[in-house]
């Protein structure tokens, strides 16, 4: 049933943002369309993320320490638990585990792959390389990587579970990941950490709009802007025993 839900809801929360079914998925358009405040710092800390959320805020963390593609599987991991997952406050979560445990952070995690990787839009990169029906090789598995913008750790869980490759063969791919894109001539940024410090929302417009009705002094809004690293004392690093794996 997890697996049921987890899909079904990605495609309402695709058709809610007005994505087809082949579409890339945009992590960062998504959640300022949803109404969720996405930010990004690097943390010291293991956890890939963590959501804090009340009646009337949405606040993804995604530590910035890990990949690209890792952080985006992060964000579509927590959009989960900020629009679904109804006695959620406040967690924090590594993700890609694919652990098939029975409990939300299994469903977090099939969610973000079904958001993020639809069945539809792997089947039609695949027949717009004309690779359909024929072995898949590792040059395919960097092209979709690279389309839907994922790890390639992701990308082969996907595709294993289409049966579109052998367990022997996600093993065998996810060695050395950089020096194999490296040497098909694509960017490597997809596999690396971006140690950025960066808040995704309409944070920053709504806080102008207040200034601009006087609904709040030009030294708040100062202060609001320059409080941009926004979890500071509301969602602090979360500590390793708070970690749910």
């Amino acid at each position: 049933m997890s697996e049921i839900k987890a899909r079904q809801l990605a495609i309402d929360t695709r058709l809610r943002l007005g994505l087809q079914s082949t579409e890339h998925f945009d992590m960062y358009r998504a959640v300022i369309s949803l109404g969720i405040t996405c930010i990004k710092r690097p943390l010291e800390s293991s956890i890939s993320g963590a959501t804090l959320k009340t009646e009337k805020v949405k606040v993804i963390l995604v530590n910035s320490s890990k990949s690209l593609g890792h952080q985006n599987f992060t964000i579509g991991h927590e959009i989960y638990h900020c629009l679904y997952d109804d006695n959620l406050v406040s967690r924090a979560c590594k993700t890609e585990s694919f652990d098939r445990s029975p409990d939300s952070e299994h469903v977090a995690d099939l969610f973000a792959t079904y958001l993020l990787m639809p069945e539809d839009a792997i089947f039609n990169q695949l027949r717009l390389r004309k690779r359909l029906d024929k072995k898949l090789t590792l040059a395919d598995v960097i092209h979709l990587e690279q389309f839907f913008g994922v790890s390639r750790k992701a990308m082969c869980w996907r595709l294993e579970d289409l049966k579109l490759i052998t367990r022997e063969e996600s093993d065998r791919y996810c060695v050395n990941v950089i020096q194999g894109a490296r040497l098909l001539g694509k960017n490597t940024e997809l596999y690396k950490p971006t140690r950025d410090k960066a808040i995704i929302s309409d944070y920053a417009e709504r806080t102008q709009e207040a200034l601009q009705r006087n609904l709040i002094t030009e030294s708040r809004y100062e202060e609001i802007l320059a409080d941009a690293d926004l979890l500071e004392g509301v969602v602090a690093e979360p500590r390793e025993a708070d970690i749910v794996d």
